[in-house]
């Protein structure tokens, strides 16, 4: 698909303020579950980054630890779940050792985590606006109705929702895709995050509105300084978003690569991806089959 206006404008300035100021360290993340005989198998297995102010794509096929990964760091792992790394730290803050309630304070508030399909994320039974607005009052001390409610249509017009009062007043189902997931993103910024971990946020729009989420991002992440994690199985729509790409395997990261050299990526396993993607006016017989071999996954 086609890429945002001009996406490798702020690449350069990105990647060198990530290399002098990471707000996330990750170091040898794990995270397992127990199986029906009690014992535990791990579905992320030593990832390590680092996240500046910059745009960060994790891909891989289904089941290869992407989402798990940002829920990890989110502090969102099923309550069976195991998680242990030798480093988890936001800033100063060690996520592996912090307090629940520092935990829940920064979840919603400094770290924010869009969903992958609003029609599940979002609460039936409450308006849009409603649990915009809770989002923010759960996270600003001394914010009053009145001022709440300005926040929210705020919040909806900068994710260019025209007519922000009317779509305040309706529920999820009333809403298209497109609407639903610019009212998510709308929800997870609105106590102003400075990590937005966005979970496969374009997969269920159309080409159209899917450029209209990502231009979002790409000025959010420019104009307010975020850090951006970015799961996705679309190679080309990282390649032309993002600053950096984590390949991820069986819950291992196999490969990065500056985005903009993805093509250029060189394990197997990442090329297998890239050659499975399909080429205009290109016949390609027999159709590519991705290799899969053991020793990727050890």
């Amino acid at each position: 698909m086609s890429a945002p206006p001009d996406p490798h404008a702020p690449r350069a300035a990105h990647a060198a303020h990530a290399a002098h100021a990471p707000m996330l360290m990750v170091d040898d993340l794990r995270v397992a579950y127990p199986d029906r005989q009690g014992s535990l198998v791990e579905v992320v297995r030593g990832v390590s980054f680092t996240l500046g102010r910059e745009r960060l794509g994790i891909v891989g096929e289904s089941g290869s630890g992407k989402s798990q990964t940002g829920r990890a760091i989110l502090g969102l792992t099923a309550g069976r779940g195991r998680v242990r790394a030798r480093t988890l730290r936001f800033n100063d803050i060690d996520l592996l050792t912090c307090p629940p309630r520092q935990r829940r304070e920064l979840r919603g508030g400094r770290i924010a985590m869009v969903l992958q399909d609003p029609k599940f994320s979002l609460n039936p039974v409450l308006t849009i606006g409603k649990q915009i607005t809770e989002t923010l009052r759960a996270h600003a001390a001394g914010v009053s109705r009145a001022q709440a409610r300005q926040r929210m249509l705020e919040a909806l017009a900068a994710v260019k929702i025209d007519d922000p009062a009317r779509v305040a007043a309706l529920y999820p189902h009333e809403v298209s895709g497109g609407m639903g997931q610019r009212a998510m993103i709308a929800m997870m910024l609105i106590a102003g995050p400075e990590l937005l971990i966005a979970d496969e946020p374009t997969s269920a729009l159309d080409v159209t509105v899917q450029l209209e989420v990502l231009r979002i991002l790409d000025d959010l992440v420019r104009e307010r300084g975020m850090g951006l994690v970015f799961i996705s199985h679309d190679l080309r729509l990282v390649a032309s978003f993002c600053d950096r790409v984590l390949v991820m395997y069986a819950g291992r990261v196999v490969e990065e690569v500056p985005a903009a050299r993805l093509h250029e990526a060189t394990h197997p396993y990442t090329q297998g991806l890239l050659n499975c993607l399909p080429r205009l006016g290109a016949t390609t017989r027999p159709l590519p089959v991705l290799d899969r071999r053991p020793e990727w996954a050890a």
